[in-house]
């Protein structure tokens, strides 16, 4: 009697907690969108303190109060983790690929592994064929693999990644989204080198994504304005070409031009006070400056900080090379920056090495160019 008395009662308790499991609230689309409406007025407002900062210790302080997007990317992922089956949380999956980043063991930006492949997961198991799932397919160029060691067996992120966008762009029966997919397979091929073979795919993919979806907006711009800026950084930007001449005027209003620095190697770098881990690319660019100094090269920044924020980090010696003034951000939307900062060595000839993050890997790339060419071992 007593024996059936218990198992009654753990009878009770099961039930009572699978009540629970089924009744529990289901995420909404209006909560989401709370959350990420709220990190972006909380991140204007941070901008906006940010270019009105009357000196460099005021912008520092500044700088220290950033709205921290891990934050409100915990918040979402705890609420959309029951409930990533469903097309409308496909939105907020681009927005934890775009903004859910943590620092990698080297001290660079790394999406989170774990947040990425629990998107990958959803997508792959419930919205191949979505028609909503084409917002998605752009957010993934974020992708970033950087300092995980995949697990026995597993795929790392990025080639996961591009496999797919392939199914995707074979199987979703939207052209839209299929246009979408190419687009972003084109983008991510970018960063596996300038092969002809490769080039001639994401032209493909490009001509692709054009045809289908050349009207899909994403954000503020259009596939069509994406698609031509890829084309654009495939025949000026990409390894190998001849980088396109800067024309403008540094902190003290006195000209400035790219291509009168032939002759050294030239870190062009494009940064501002608010980038994410601002301080750290800094301080690398320092080190670089100051252990290159008496070679022939130099660093010349890009700077989208208003003119006084400029010349007040150029004052208080935070930042010692000469920098475009470019607050309205007309140079960096002709070298199509997307992502801050971001780095480019140029050799002595003004052909592009290097493009990508400012680091460890962009200062060894300046560094061997300045090796006398007999010093150099050839790659076999």
């Amino acid at each position: 009697m007593r024996l059936n008395t218990i198992r009654f009662a753990s009878l009770a308790v099961l039930v009572s907690l699978m009540s629970f499991v089924q009744t529990a609230p289901a995420a909404t689309d209006a909560e989401a969108s709370a959350i990420i409406q709220e990190y972006d007025r909380l991140h204007r407002l941070w901008l906006t303190e940010m270019r009105l900062a009357p000196d460099a210790r005021a912008l520092d302080m500044i700088v220290k109060k950033r709205p921290d997007p891990t934050e409100y990317a915990t918040k979402l992922k705890k609420l959309l983790a029951r409930d990533l089956a469903h097309d409308w949380t496909l939105k907020y999956g681009a927005w934890l690929l775009e903004n859910d980043q943590g620092i990698d063991e080297e001290g660079n930006p790394s999406l989170k592994p774990e947040s990425q492949r629990a998107l990958l997961n959803a997508v792959e198991e419930h919205h191949v064929n979505s028609p909503l799932v084409g917002r998605f397919c752009i957010a993934m160029v974020h992708l970033n693999d950087s300092g995980e060691v995949p697990a026995p067996g597993s795929i790392p992120l990025k080639s996961r990644g591009m496999k797919l966008l392939e199914k995707i762009q074979k199987n979703n029966p939207d052209p839209k989204v299929q246009g979408q997919a190419a687009l972003a397979a084109s983008i991510m091929l970018g960063s596996l080198g300038d092969d002809p073979r490769i080039m001639e795919q994401r032209i493909k993919n490009i001509r692709e994504a054009v045809i289908k979806s050349a009207d899909v907006k994403v954000g503020n711009v259009t596939v069509a304005d994406i698609a031509r800026d890829e084309l654009f950084k495939i025949n000026n930007l990409s390894k190998g070409r001849t980088a396109p001449d800067i024309v403008g005027v540094d902190s003290g209003n006195r000209p400035l031009k790219l291509s009168d620095f032939r002759g050294k190697v030239v870190m062009l770098v494009f940064w501002s006070s608010w980038d994410p881990d601002a301080s750290r690319s800094l301080e690398l660019l320092r080190k670089s400056a100051a252990s290159k100094a008496s070679q022939a090269f130099l660093i010349l920044g890009v700077n989208r900080d208003s003119l006084t924020n400029l010349r007040s980090l150029e004052a208080d010696r935070i930042v010692t090379w000469r920098n475009f003034s470019d607050p309205n951000q007309e140079i960096a939307k002709h070298y199509r920056i997307g992502s801050w900062p971001h780095c480019m060595v140029v050799d002595q000839e003004g052909v592009i090495q290097y493009r990508g993050v400012v680091g460890a890997f962009a200062d060894a790339v300046a560094s061997d160019l300045l090796q006398p060419k007999a010093d150099k071992v050839p790659v076999k």
